[in-house]
């Protein structure tokens, strides 16, 4: 007859959740085929090495609270970093010698889930407050921006006219991006034609100073095009949104470099920004266009998601370009004309 101890073992190598069975001294005196694979052993058995070389140490899965949820990073023998969800159990064997029952699963695409459903709250809650928020805030924005306008013209003492125009500067700087996060969901394309090129020129003026503070070399060059059938607003917090991504990525004496025009015999308008900064990494570059991913510790994560669904929306396209230490080129491309819309039967 096959012992109990052989069975039960045949029993726990068939479970679904890693069991690891743990001494006092924190050795592992027992794992099923689970927890070999969880941990990437492979065909190496656990027993006998020291939890806290493969899991973690004893004193600190014994005091982490239940309530708080019990979660850690571990490390494979892979070295890959994994999200592990576990609990353990003290008792004693038939000897009366005691012993810890540590279970434990991988959890790390769960944590994926769970990250994408906050995001998509953070989206449900900004969808929900944006209007009325940006109604409150542009109205006396545009109440201050006239009053400073109207002392610019009276003011003739030249130092008290050099801080109005500063402060009128950010002003028009702020205005722009509420105009941005306001552009969020808005199609580019409108029924009206507008001066494009005079909205991204003056984009371009209002984040001079941006770049100056940074001392960055901010250069435009924009090209003169006819009325266009875009919204302005639109159009100008693309602007926004690409060259102030692009001057957060510089340092002092690097370069950002604007330009915009029409191409494709007129059919197509395009803006390039492109700068002589740090670039992205792989990782970075492969998350750059998520809404709310940002790498700036008082970034947004809004920019380049919201430019990528402006282009998408339009029947364009945004085109990155980025090399680590060299720089990083963005082109923001979508038709003039706006593309036939398909209803559904």
């Amino acid at each position: 007859m096959q012992p109990a101890a052989d069975i039960l073992a045949e029993l726990a190598d068939e479970l679904p959740t890693a069991v690891c069975v743990v001494d006092p001294a924190g050795t592992i005196t027992y794992a099923n085929a689970r927890a070999t694979d969880v941990l990437g052993w492979g065909a190496t058995r656990l027993d006998g090495r020291s939890v806290a070389d493969v899991f973690g140490p004893l004193d600190e899965l014994l005091a982490d609270p239940v309530s708080a949820g019990r979660k850690r990073q571990v490390v494979r023998a892979d070295r890959r970093e994994i999200t592990v969800g576990y609990s353990i159990a003290t008792g004693a064997d038939e000897a009366g010698r005691p012993r810890h029952l540590l279970c434990f699963q991988d959890i790390t695409s769960w944590q994926a889930i769970i990250e994408e459903r906050n995001r998509l709250l953070k989206l449900a809650a900004v969808g929900s407050t944006l209007p009325t928020l940006l109604h409150e805030l542009k109205n006396p924005i545009a109440a201050i921006t006239l009053t400073v306008e109207l002392l610019c013209e009276e003011v003739t003492e030249p130092g008290l006219l050099a801080q109005l125009a500063s402060v009128l500067s950010e002003i028009r700087r702020l205005s722009l991006s509420l105009d941005g996060v306001g552009a969020i969901g808005r199609d580019i394309h409108s029924p009206r034609c507008a001066a494009i090129d005079h909205t991204v020129r003056e984009a371009l003026i209002v984040l001079a100073a941006r770049a100056r503070r940074g001392s960055v070399h901010l250069r435009g060059d924009v090209a003169d095009m006819p009325l266009l059938p875009f919204e302005p607003a639109v159009v100008g917090a693309v602007v926004l949104n690409l060259t102030v991504n692009a001057i957060q990525a510089c340092a002092a004496d690097d370069t950002v470099m604007v330009h915009a025009g029409l191409i494709d015999h007129g059919r197509t308008f395009s803006l390039t920004v492109a700068d002589t900064g740090q670039g992205m990494t792989h990782d970075v570059y492969c998350r750059c266009t998520e809404l709310f991913y940002s790498t700036k510790r008082t970034g947004s994560g809004i920019g380049l998601a919201l430019c990528h669904q402006i282009a998408a929306a339009a029947g364009g396209e945004l085109e990155i370009t980025s090399v680590p230490s060299f720089g990083t080129s963005i082109v923001f491309r979508v038709p003039v004309s706006e593309p036939v819309r398909h209803q559904e039967c």
